[in-house]
Formats: C-alpha cells, sequence, structure tokens
C-alpha cells in the first residue's frame, strides 16, 4: 500500500491517502471505489478516532481511501471548511488515474461535525460526491448555537434532485447530536425520491466512530455490537448503488429510483418526468393516472408497474408492455 500526505489549496488542508497496491492476482481490483473521509471534532479539531481507523476499515472493504484534515478551529468560518472538501473533490477526480480510483464511485464519508461537511458537500456544493455516508451527522442549523456560531442553514432545506444516495446513521441515545438531525435529513431526501438507507440505533452515545475498542479512546460507552454494523452496512448499500469491483451489478431498483438505465415500468413517476419524451407518453396514454398523481403528489414516487398492481383490469399486461416499448424509446430523446 502507498501512503501518501499532501497539502491542498487554498488553505493547505492535509489530504492522507491510502492507495492499495495493484497485483495481477486482483485485476477486477485495479480500479476502486474511493472512501473519502472527514473525522469529526465540532470544527474546532479532527479526530483522530474517526480518521485512519475508518481509512483502514473502508480499505479491508475494496476501497482506496483519504482522509481530510479540514481547516478548523472557534474563528474559523464553515465555509472554509467546505472549500477543502470541495478541494479534495476535485483532487481525486482530477487524479483519479493515479490513484487508481473510478471518479464516478467517490463516497464523503463524515462523522458528526464531518458528518455536517459531508452533507454539505453533497447540497451546497455545485461539484458533489457520488454517495454520502453520514455518521451521527449535524444537518440543523440549529445545532450550531451552542458553538456559538451564527445560525446556519439547514442542510435539508439545501436537497435538490442532485443531492447524492446516502447512508444515515445515528443513534437514539446521542444527546449531543440530537436523532432529529438525521430523521430531518432523510425526510428532505424523501421529498426529492433520494435513495437513501437510514438506521437508528436504539443505544449508544456520540462520536461511536467504529464503535469498536479499537476507536473507542478508553471510554468503554463507545462500544456497542450493535452499531459497529454500520460499516457493513454502509458498504452493501454503496454496493447496491455502485456494484462491486465488476462482479455485482447496481441493484436495478436503486438504479431505477437514481434514473439510471432506460425509462421504463419500474422508473419512479419522477423520474420519468424529468424526461420530456417519456413525460409526453404518459400525458397521452395515460391522463387518468396523471390527473391522480397531480392531486396526490406523494404518490408521484411509485412506479407505473406498482400501481398497475392495484388496477390489473384496467392496466393488462399487454398495456403495460406496450407502454414500456414506448418509453424505452425515449431513451435517447432530449
Amino acid at each position: 500500500m502507498q501512503c501518501t500526505v499532501l497539502k491542498l489549496p487554498p488553505n493547505q488542508a492535509t489530504l492522507t491517502c491510502y492507495v492499495q497496491d495493484s497485483s495481477a492476482a486482483l485485476s477486477n481490483a485495479e480500479i476502486r471505489p474511493a472512501a473519502l473521509i472527514f473525522p469529526g471534532g465540532g470544527y474546532q479539531y479532527c479526530s483522530d478516532r474517526e480518521a485512519e481507523p475508518v481509512a483502514l476499515a473502508y480499505l479491508a472493504q475494496g476501497y482506496n481511501a483519504f482522509v481530510l484534515r479540514y481547516t478548523t478551529g472557534q474563528d474559523c468560518p464553515l465555509d472554509r471548511s467546505l472549500q477543502d472538501a470541495q478541494a479534495a473533490l476535485r483532487y481525486l477526480r482530477a487524479n483519479a488515474a493515479e490513484l487508481h480510483i473510478d471518479p464516478h464511485k467517490i463516497a464523503a464519508i463524515g462523522f458528526s461535525a464531518g458528518g455536517h461537511l459531508a452533507a454539505a458537500l453533497g447540497t451546497q456544493s455545485e461539484e458533489k460526491p457520488d454517495a454520502m455516508v453520514l455518521g451521527y451527522a449535524v444537518t440543523l442549523g440549529s445545532t450550531w448555537a451552542l458553538d456559538g456560531r451564527a445560525q446556519e442553514p439547514d442542510l435539508g432545506d439545501l436537497v435538490t434532485d442532485s443531492t447524492p444516495p446516502a447512508f444515515i446513521f445515528a443513534t437514539q441515545g446521542d444527546t449531543l447530536v440530537p436523532v432529529k438531525n438525521s430523521l430531518a435529513f432523510a425526510d428532505a431526501l424523501a421529498d426529492h425520491d433520494i435513495p437513501f438507507a437510514l438506521h437508528i440505533f436504539p443505544t449508544g452515545g456520540h462520536g461511536l466512530s467504529l464503535a469498536r475498542a479499537s476507536t473507542c479512546g478508553g471510554d468503554p460507552g463507545r462500544i456497542n455490537d450493535e452499531a459497529a454494523r454500520w460499516l457493513p452496512m454502509s458498504v452493501r448499500f454503496l454496493q447496491k448503488v455502485w456494484g462491486e469491483l465488476g462482479m455485482v451489478a447496481p441493484d436495478a431498483e436503486l438504479s431505477a429510483q437514481l434514473g439510471q438505465g432506460r425509462p421504463g415500468l419500474d422508473m419512479p413517476f419522477k423520474r420519468l418526468l424529468k424526461n420530456p419524451a417519456a413525460a409526453e407518453v404518459l400525458q397521452r396514454r395515460l391522463p387518468e393516472v396523471m390527473g391522480i398523481l397531480q392531486q396526490n403528489p406523494l404518490l408521484a414516487g411509485a412506479s407505473l408497474r406498482e400501481l398497475a398492481g392495484f388496477a390489473p383490469d384496467a392496466y393488462p399486461e399487454s398495456v403495460l408492455r406496450s407502454i414500456d416499448e414506448e418509453l424505452a424509446r425515449c431513451a435517447d430523446q432530449p
């Protein structure tokens, strides 16, 4: 493994790169997904417990990993930390070949304040990561009041249709960053039909990291076997979104939710309506359904196949096949 440390402009933040060696015996892993890790620390420092140990854990799962020690300090505007995160993301994409990573499979992984930074990168930044893993992340602006900082926006209010998929985890017992931060952000993702996984573990305080003895810092309260499941669960979520090292295909349902692949019966109406040609097909072939969706917009997250299941006589298989064929022809139309 190659481990290099470099400084990133404009603020000279430190990026530590853990790049696994190539091997003919691992030909399918020549190009790996990337884990871009933002430790927590309340924007006062970057926690060692959420830095290299997390990087090594993702390395063991087939990733190349990168730890950003972004600009921190009581008087440091959060915008400077976001500049560092943006610089790190740009560096990874610009040097993807040298780093043996897929520039379209970069997960921003953050904890607490680092989770806020990862979520900000996925919402406030023009250039976004391809997925987010948010551990007990601050997303509600009011959470920063105790820090004496100016009111920050609720990141859920900044979620758009271009926000990447997210794996979110937190604990009910976290009193420092209340679980409502995770719930509110997940709710915003749901409003925009962004795929996410949300896991709230019933016990455990703040700052669990890997929830193992190796990252507890001598505090037995940070050892939690149930919450420690977040890491393999996050890996499985990313496998569903991206596939795995050329051996496992992305999950078809998630791909449809993301608007990937051809328009068809399994793609949510929300996604189909973003394609003007597909929207025309739906308006022409399904005027009654489109009228129902206008009155009940929450149903727009469903697919035609799902809705047809409630009215099989109105939408027999022959009709569905005909509509699906028309939708397929919309794939390459603007």
